[in-house]
């Protein structure tokens, strides 16, 4: 049987978004599905099997990193190594969200969760997510994109929750981030705040990528919450958002915004592919709803939505 390899070649939500292309190939090909994934003693994927993928595993396999329908068409009998985040919409967006219900919580994730969320469940909860690390910041007082990996100054983050407090005085955020807090201690100061107590035991991707939380876990706690301020172009924010769970709205920031005179639009784009979240809504500007200054539309009072992560009775 052909086998289709995915390594840790990058983060955990990119590699989530080349699952997608590893099941076309599986459905129309038979291939078995191999991860080798640190993250998996927090997560399984109905439909995988996880092995250390061995040298000698990917001679004469083939590379895959952005899939054409004239490469997936010669795909029926060899071994790939999947590295692909794209492949042909004919066969990709088929199985999208049918790929993301194999994504499941392992038990002390889903244990941590409701704990933590339970907490609080007679309140509207907001996630927020918050990408440092990797992500550069291009200038403190505007919000530019004009890098691959454009961070989101914390400036915005801290207005966007005055913003739903001022809506919502009722509200409770979830924050979930990666690098150090120390550069976030005016949100955890100023608003009603709360974050997972599940340590994070992954060290394998350096400090850009580091976390406290275990990002799994978190991940998985963002795709709980109805609102989400997001991160564009964050393949962890598209996952929250619009793959795992149930449908939840984003709120980004908007090119050229400053600290002075923040501004805010909304996204809804569940069962989407990341390169719609990537380039057609956060480099280019489309699906963007602008928001007016009540966010008029915007659902804040939702509590967080559980139901999804749960165990079956």
């Amino acid at each position: 049987m052909p086998k289709v390899y995915i390594d840790e070649f990058v983060g955990i939500s990119n590699r989530l978004e080349a699952l997608p292309l590893a099941f076309a190939i599986q459905k129309q090909y038979g291939h078995e599905i191999i991860l080798d994934w640190s993250e998996l003693d927090s997560f399984s994927v109905e439909g995988t099997r996880q092995a250390k993928i061995k040298p000698w595993h990917k001679l004469g396999a083939r590379r895959l990193r952005d899939c054409s329908l004239s490469e997936f068409r010669e795909l029926s009998k060899e071994n790939v190594i999947c590295r692909s985040l794209d492949g042909p919409s004919e066969y990709l967006d088929q199985v999208y969200l049918e790929v993301a219900a194999r994504v499941k919580a392992a038990t002390f994730v889903v244990d941590g969760i409701v704990s933590a969320f339970e907490k609080h469940s007679h309140r509207p909860v907001i996630g927020v997510h918050v990408r440092q690390g990797d992500y550069q910041l291009v200038e403190d007082a505007v919000y530019s994109i004009n890098t691959q990996y454009p961070a989101v100054p914390v400036w915005w983050y801290y207005e966007a929750m005055h913003k739903a407090r001022e809506i919502q005085p009722n509200a409770i955020f979830f924050l979930a981030h990666n690098g150090s807090a120390n550069t976030l201690a005016r949100l955890f100061d100023e608003f009603d705040v709360f974050q997972l107590d599940l340590q994070s035991p992954y060290k394998y991707k350096g400090t850009d990528h580091a976390s406290r939380v275990n990002p799994v876990a978190d991940l998985f706690a963002l795709a709980c919450c109805p609102t989400l301020l997001a991160t564009p172009f964050s393949g962890y924010s598209h996952w929250a958002a619009n793959v795992l769970g149930k449908p939840t709205t984003a709120i980004v920031p908007v090119p050229g915004c400053t600290s002075a005179e923040p501004k805010f639009a909304r996204l809804d784009l569940y069962g989407k592919r990341f390169k719609v979240w990537r380039i057609d809504a956060s480099r280019n500007g489309g699906h963007v709803e602008m928001l007016d200054d009540g966010w008029s539309g915007v659902d804040l009072a939702r509590t967080a939505d559980l139901s999804w992560i749960k165990p079956s009775a």
